[in-house]
């Protein structure tokens, strides 16, 4: 058995829901079809529906199995928006700026993830690092007494004799 085949066995025991908050990139998109025909979680798309299936079918990507939410149409907008206000009003939060910044799908998403709508969120295909961890620290925080924050991605690249199996994994790269 592969490496990466050992990876997926062993994702496909616990599905877990996967925010994707980039849904509109390409990439994502890519990654939404092989993971559906994988099987191994289950994928919420952040963004405009419409946006979203049109790009999907322009690129051949089967994404029905994937839930798209739009953050201004959801049912959820205004209960995480007054999460959020009670999260951070003593930082100054008022509860316009938390509707506000419901608005964009990386704060949205974590939003779900907080409130235990899912279990993981990946974004950095068309965000910046702070972008993508200004909303974490915000919402999610980190655990107390912890000072330091760190980060890694992992990259896989076929056929190569490097790393393990073409496994390498790049940590504080954009820290």
């Amino acid at each position: 058995m592969s490496f990466i085949d050992e990876i997926k066995k062993q994702a496909k025991t616990v599905i877990k829901t996967i925010v994707l908050p980039e849904a509109t990139d390409v990439r994502t998109l890519e990654a939404t079809d092989k993971i559906i025909k994988e099987g191994f979680a289950k994928i919420v798309l952040i963004g405009n529906k419409e946006e979203i299936i049109k790009l999907a079918n322009e690129n051949n990507f089967n994404i029905s199995n994937a839930n798209i939410v739009e953050p201004l149409t959801s049912d959820k907008y205004e209960e995480y928006a007054e999460s959020l206000y009670e999260l951070r009003k003593a930082k100054g939060m008022t509860i316009d700026k938390a509707k506000e910044l419901m608005k964009d799908n990386v704060y949205f998403g974590m939003m779900m993830l907080k409130e235990g709508d899912s279990d993981g969120l990946v974004s950095g295909a068309c965000h910046s690092t702070a972008d993508t961890l200004r909303p974490a620290l915000q919402i999610l925080k980190t655990k107390p007494g912890t000072k330091l924050v760190s980060a890694f991605f992992l990259m896989i690249v076929p056929n190569c004799e490097y790393g393990e199996r073409g496994a390498f994994v790049f940590a504080d790269s954009g820290l």
